[in-house]
């Protein structure tokens, strides 16, 4: 979802309504926006967009980076924390919207800082995420492990850690998500999600080094990755997360190749 369409006035509840629509036009079936478009609706605006029906049915960006929000600072999970008031009242505003999935990226809030060693952190981690499963499973939101390239995130990188750490909460609200720009920054092969042993539950698409939209270079690692992507049974959703320098030319240009390529 763009942070802004043509000449609309850039509120999120203005964003959100607009943007959905070029999207639905273009021949997209849901959007996917970020939490922090959620959180900014009051909640007159969120029961007209609950009302409205409009198919968002992803967030991502879920933490936003704000110290009062890392997750591995001391104290971050206790009882009446910011952290966890965040959690709840985003997934509360999520669940009126009937979204299923948020993606938890946020690299900035899950780095592990200087000092701290990395079992600790992602321990640390792994508490959140669990904490995450049980508001999930009160308002059925399953949670997105994503990997992020190492630029943006000292912890979980890859699809592998990220399958790994979901394997090791076992928990039905957690999961996790394969984002192409990010695996193809990595140096992860186009069809390592094959190799996981699990499949994720969503999916990112769009072009490296610099996050176009999908076929804005020809697609290569994309059209590999759908070969790969073929070969199993996921039959989830796939969003084109990436910038756009003309939202509704460059939208309708995205539908075109990931339509044919996926």
């Amino acid at each position: 979802m763009p942070e802004g369409v043509r000449e609309v006035a850039p509120t999120a509840f203005n964003i959100l309504r607009e943007g959905a629509g070029i999207i639905l036009k273009n021949g997209f079936d849901f959007c996917e926006c970020s939490v922090g478009m959620i959180m900014k609706l009051t909640e007159v605006e969120l029961s007209l967009l609950a009302a409205a029906g409009l198919p968002i049915e992803v967030c991502n960006s879920f933490i936003p980076f704000d110290p009062e929000y890392r997750i591995c600072s001391d104290g971050s999970l206790e009882s009446g924390s910011p952290l966890r008031r965040y959690v709840c009242e985003a997934m509360r505003r999520m669940s009126r919207l009937g979204i299923k999935i948020v993606v938890f990226g946020s690299g900035g809030a899950r780095r592990i800082p200087d000092g701290m060693s990395r079992k600790d952190g992602l321990s640390r981690i792994s508490d959140f995420l669990a904490f995450c499963a049980e508001v999930g499973e009160k308002y059925g939101i399953t949670t997105a492990i994503e990997p992020l390239r190492a630029l943006e995130c000292n912890a979980i990188n890859t699809t592998a850690t990220a399958a790994a750490m979901m394997r090791t909460l076992s928990h039905p609200r957690i999961a996790y998500l394969a984002d192409a720009f990010h695996m193809a920054c990595e140096g992860e092969a186009p069809g390592a999600i094959i190799e996981n042993g699990v499949l994720p539950v969503h999916i990112h698409v769009s072009e490296a080094p610099d996050r176009t939209y999908p076929g804005s270079h020809g697609g290569e690692y994309l059209k590999a990755f759908a070969t790969g992507l073929k070969k199993t049974d996921y039959a989830g959703r796939i969003s084109v997360e990436c910038g756009f320098s003309d939202f509704e030319k460059e939208v309708a240009l995205a539908y075109e190749f990931v339509s044919k390529t996926f």
